[in-house]
């Protein structure tokens, strides 16, 4: 981030990881040998007419590993293709809840029931937490060795706020991932924001309440019409945060606390209260962690959100002292018919999501720039966006500061004294190898983070034209989307569901 004066923008992002030998990583290092090996073998033994045949296919071999296309190289692009296909074939793509079929026993709903990379997870009813003993409910991850807790807050937005306030709501951030990164145990951090359709049922149950019986019925007519039309068109956003911690961290404490998932639960319960203060420092509000019920709320109307408005008359209907079933059932929290996606969508029900990663900018960025491609372009179309951050070990992130100043200083000496130009670009390394110092001085830290964003339409609509939308915003907000092609069920997971899955591990 930018210091003092000028308005606050984010800048000075670095790629995660370099290959050490002319960009290649490792594993491509090796593919390149072995497919030149057998070419050189023919060189060695004077067999040129062998050479001669062999050479196109080592070429070929040769692009497939080295040639990048749209952010991955073609083998992987080649394997993805090849799953993807068996996928398909298999029937493994396909998706069907057990609350779906009807066959599903009252022991089943209790089971989280997801697709894809959902499939392992579980949910547990935390010890009591704060001065109202609320029971949290926390996420176990067994594939990423993570536990989460999700808070739902209120923000007023950053559309009205001075330069003043949105840096210093720029500062509580970086405060936040310092001090999660100062405590070690806190592995993940998560903000997901949607922009969904207003389901009206707050306005319904008011207007219920306070309209006149007795109104003259031209009145009651003019009053539906403009009710109508101001619904349809109204938004409302969800703000969600998540807070992860590290399986192999936290595991002699979670022994001390009393093992097991409550154990888990205990230390994950440690670092939510000093969480809190910080999010309401960045101007939240309200926060509420959210126990099991409101979890499975958030999964299903992520998956379908015209149950939004159902889930909301329920409630409004418990608040009057009427009976009635609020909530859902954890095995029927994800979605009832998901058939096998295709490659550059997922279908859910009734509705079709098309899923991006968010490149971060090269050029700086101001507090609030997303706020553009949070806005639906039409009515009844959602929109999410998704920000996964790891911090890292502080004395890590000194070493990779310290190696990254090293390195852009080398690269400029060198071409200095070769007789070459130093260019923008590495002037640019160098300033921002600066800047990155100066944070860390400042008592900040490094953070690894990844974007998503999501659109999300009916069905029956033209999915691609309000795609294409998204992308055409993003791009007048400085930012870039690439569509995860062969990988939007997992796009759809990281961009739309606020459990904490989103970032990668680190690619070696």
């Amino acid at each position: 981030m930018t210091t003092t004066g000028a308005p606050r923008t984010y800048s000075g992002w670095t790629r995660e990881s370099f290959g050490w030998f002319m960009g290649l990583r490792t594993w491509q290092l090796l593919l390149v040998m072995l497919t030149v090996f057998p070419l050189l073998l023919a060189v060695g033994n004077g067999r040129w007419m062998l050479f001669a045949q062999l050479l196109p296919l080592v070429l070929v071999a040769l692009a497939l590993v080295v040639v990048p296309v749209r952010g991955r190289p073609a083998v992987r692009w080649l394997t993805d293709v090849v799953l993807f296909a068996a996928g398909r074939a298999t029937g493994w793509s396909r998706w069907r809840s057990q609350a779906a079929t009807g066959a599903a026993t009252p022991q089943d709903l209790d089971t989280v029931d997801l697709p894809g990379v959902l499939a392992g997870l579980r949910l547990h009813d935390g010890p009591p937490y704060g001065s109202l003993l609320q029971r949290i409910c926390v996420i176990q991850d067994p594939r990423a060795g993570q536990w989460t807790a999700v808070a739902r807050i209120t923000h007023p937005g950053l559309g009205d706020l001075d330069e003043q306030t949105r840096s210093r709501y720029a500062d509580q951030l970086g405060g936040m991932l310092a001090a999660a990164a100062r405590g070690e145990q806190v592995s993940r951090v998560s903000i997901m924001i949607r922009t969904v359709p207003d389901d009206g049922a707050h306005r319904a149950a008011w207007m219920a309440d306070h309209v006149s019986a007795t109104a003259p019925a031209l009145v009651q007519q003019i009053s539906a019409q403009l009710e109508q039309a101001v619904v349809s068109a109204a938004v409302r956003h969800e703000v969600f945060v998540t807070i992860s911690i590290s399986e192999t961290r936290v595991r002699g404490q979670a022994r001390q606390a009393g093992g097991g998932a409550e154990g888990r639960a205990r230390v994950l319960y440690r670092h939510l209260q000093e969480m809190e203060g910080h999010l309401r420092g960045m101007g939240a509000t309200a926060v509420q962690w959210l126990h099991t019920e409101d979890v499975a709320d958030a999964i299903r109307t992520g998956y379908n959100p015209a149950d939004a408005a159902v889930l909301e008359q329920a409630r409004q209907e418990h608040r009057r002292g009427r009976p009635t079933v609020t909530g859902v059932a954890v095995g029927a929290a994800g979605p009832a018919n998901a058939p096998a996606p295709p490659a550059r969508s997922y279908v859910h029900d009734a509705f079709t999501t098309v899923s991006f990663a968010l490149l971060l900018p090269q050029l700086p960025a101001r507090v609030g720039a997303l706020a553009g491609i949070l806005a639906p372009s039409a009515p009844g179309e959602r929109r999410c966006v998704a920000l996964h951050y790891e911090p890292l070990n502080p004395d890590k992130s000194a070493r990779q500061v310290e190696q990254e100043i090293w390195r852009s200083e080398i690269a400029a000496d060198v071409r200095q004294r070769r007789g070459f130009r130093v260019g923008r670009q590495q002037h640019r390394r160098q300033a921002e190898a600066a800047a990155h110092e100066q944070q860390i001085v400042a008592g900040h830290t490094m953070v690894r983070v990844a974007g998503a964003a999501s659109v999300t339409v009916p069905s029956t609509w033209p999915v691609e034209d309000h795609a294409a939308r998204l992308e055409a915003t993003a791009r007048s907000c400085f930012f870039r989307l690439l569509r995860l092609d062969l990988a939007q069920d997992t796009g759809f997971t990281a961009a739309t569901l606020p459990l904490g899955i989103g970032l990668p591990d680190r690619e070696m």
